[in-house]
Formats: structure tokens, C-alpha cells, sequence
């Protein structure tokens, strides 16, 4: 009777903490997904910014090491969300529609984080701040 109530108490939260651990991993791809969105977003409130300043205020802001620090944080942030999605897309639980869905998004992000890394490098090798600038007015940073 012991062993009972014993085997009860130690294999009930497993039993009942599977569910609950599936929801929260969906979950931190969900705010994953969030982070990258916000991070494109403030890129291209940076772009739209740039393309609206002078030279000298360019350069007084930092924005082209700012555009850097951006644009290498969020290939980070998408390299995590896509480690997510790549886990979510092997779940054995995952039905035929979620799995398309995971990738499409995996195909997706793989598109923007190419994009970004294509960006990052020109950002990089740019000589000067002036060729930095119309580096970064030519962005094209997709939503």
C-alpha cells in the first residue's frame, strides 16, 4: 500500500507535467518569435532614421554601431528561435498542420536571417561613416 501511494506521489506530476511542459515550450518559441519581430522592428526604425539625418548627425549618434549591435543581436535571437522551431518540428505530438506551420516559419526566418547576415557584412565592411550611411539607407528590411 505504501509503494502505492509512493509510485502515486512520484509519477503523477510526470504524468500531469507533460502537457504543461509542451504548452511552455510553445510558448518560449512564441516569445522568440516576438523578440525577433521587435528587433526587425527597431532595424527599421533605425534605417527610416538614418535616411531622414545628415551625415554629421549620423555620425554624432553612432547609428552605424548601433545598426551593427542590432542587426548582430537579432541573427542571435533568430538562430535561437529556429533552434525552437527545429525542436518543435521533430515533436512525435506535433500534428501534420502544426508541422507545416513550424516550416513555413523555419523557412521564413531562414529567408530574413540570410537577408540580415547579407546586411551585417556590407554594414562591416564598410570604409568610412559616409559609405556606412548609404549602406544603411539601402536597406530593405523585410517585415
Amino acid at each position: 500500500m505504501k509503494r502505492r501511494i509512493l509510485m502515486i506521489i512520484l509519477t503523477g506530476p510526470l504524468l500531469f507535467g507533460l502537457p504543461f511542459l509542451q504548452s511552455l515550450h510553445s510558448q518560449t518559441c512564441s516569445d522568440d518569435e516576438g523578440m525577433v519581430k521587435s528587433y526587425v522592428q527597431s532595424i527599421a526604425e533605425l534605417v527610416g532614421t538614418v535616411r531622414k539625418e545628415s551625415l554629421s548627425e549620423f555620425t554624432k549618434d553612432y547609428h552605424q554601431q548601433s545598426c551593427l549591435t542590432r542587426l548582430t543581436l537579432s541573427l542571435g535571437i533568430i538562430d535561437s528561435l529556429m533552434d525552437c522551431l527545429n525542436k518543435a518540428a521533430k515533436d512525435p505530438a506535433a500534428t501534420p498542420d502544426q508541422n507545416a506551420a513550424v516550416k513555413d516559419k523555419l523557412e521564413k526566418y531562414a529567408k530574413l536571417k540570410s537577408a540580415l547576415e547579407q546586411d551585417r557584412d556590407t554594414l562591416k565592411a564598410a570604409k568610412d561613416t559616409k559609405t556606412a550611411k548609404s549602406i544603411i539607407e539601402k536597406f530593405v528590411i523585410p517585415a
